[in-house]
């Protein structure tokens, strides 16, 4: 049985370094129209502070599907501008220090800055250059696009 395939991208549309989950949103919905139901977009933001409601919304209309959440992160200084799957969903504000569960069934990060103690955080994501954002959003994008949209798309053994 196939599940339906949906695509969470979370961040915020108004810190440079957190822009990626809006901005890979944007380009799902506007320039490659997924065929699949797409959360987080630039002025619609999913964030710390709708997360939960979001993903509430996302297991009533979507029951079973295969969450595919995405979000920036920090890493190693060699790692800044690569982008990283993980198995079994990601821990969204996790540079912040937030405190909540792993979301979605994959994960897509993309490394925007190296890792710094919590309270330099901030400061890190905001100075974030928006090119670099913007390049990892677009590759991105093209990657679940094509992960998506390829035969067998969709499918649970696709992405595992």
């Amino acid at each position: 049985m196939e599940r339906e395939t949906v695509v969470i991208c979370i961040g915020s549309d108004r810190v440079s370094g957190d822009m990626l989950g809006p901005l890979v949103g944007s380009a799902l919905r506007e320039e490659y129209r997924l065929p699949c139901p797409v959360y987080g977009w630039i002025g619609e933001s999913v964030n710390g502070v709708n997360l939960e409601e979001y993903l509430a919304m996302v297991s009533n209309r979507h029951p079973q599907s295969l969450l595919i959440a995405v979000d920036a992160a920090l890493g190693k200084q060699e790692d800044v501008g690569k982008v990283r799957l993980k198995k079994g969903g990601i821990k969204a504000g996790g540079a912040l220090e937030r405190k909540g569960g792993k979301v979605g069934d994959v994960g897509v990060i993309g490394v925007v800055a190296a890792e710094r103690p919590p309270r330099e955080v901030y400061a890190a994501l905001l100075s974030v250059p928006f090119s670099l954002v913007e390049s990892l959003a677009a590759r991105i994008a093209g990657l679940i696009f094509a992960a998506i949209t390829e035969p067998f798309c969709g499918r649970e053994k696709v992405i595992r």
